[in-house]
């Protein structure tokens, strides 16, 4: 038995992959567009860098994602980074983490702890990186990473 495929099923393109949903209608377009000029997006203009990495699936290593982390820094010892499937413009929000310095790891509970990971093995496995950036200003920044845990 199939199900006859109709408007109600009707998915949008989105690199190779299908996405669920209608085309985005103009008129939803052209509410966004005059929005953009007339809304602050300070939150997501504070953000500073982007980092890149390769995700490995706890329940099974031989599968990975690749991760576009962009991050905006609190303060020298937090980073709140906003995580996506590409760096293109139609990538799709795949997570949230938190970058907190050695010293802010130190204060959290052993319960807590459990559930951060260092980023040293990533730093030096050159799974993270900074794409596009001089390798002179990626080692300054993945050097507070890799002292850290997310």
């Amino acid at each position: 038995m199939a199900a006859a495929a109709g408007p109600a099923a009707a998915a949008v393109v989105r690199g190779a992959a299908l996405l669920p949903g209608e085309p985005t209608q103009t008129s939803t377009m052209l509410v966004e567009k005059a929005a953009a000029v007339m809304q602050s997006f300070k939150p997501i203009n504070r953000i500073h860098c982007h980092l890149c990495a390769f995700h490995f699936y706890a329940y099974d290593m031989s599968r990975q994602v690749e991760a576009h982390h962009y991050c905006t820094h609190y303060n020298q010892d937090m980073r709140q980074c906003a995580i996506f499937d590409s760096p293109e413009a139609d990538a799709r929000l795949i997570g949230v983490e938190y970058i907190i310095s050695e010293k802010l790891f130190d204060t959290l509970s052993d319960e807590e702890k459990k559930l951060w990971h260092s980023h040293d093995y990533e730093v030096k496995g050159g799974i993270l990186f900074m794409p596009g950036v001089p390798k002179a200003l990626e080692r300054k920044e993945l050097e507070e990473v890799q002292m850290s845990s997310i």
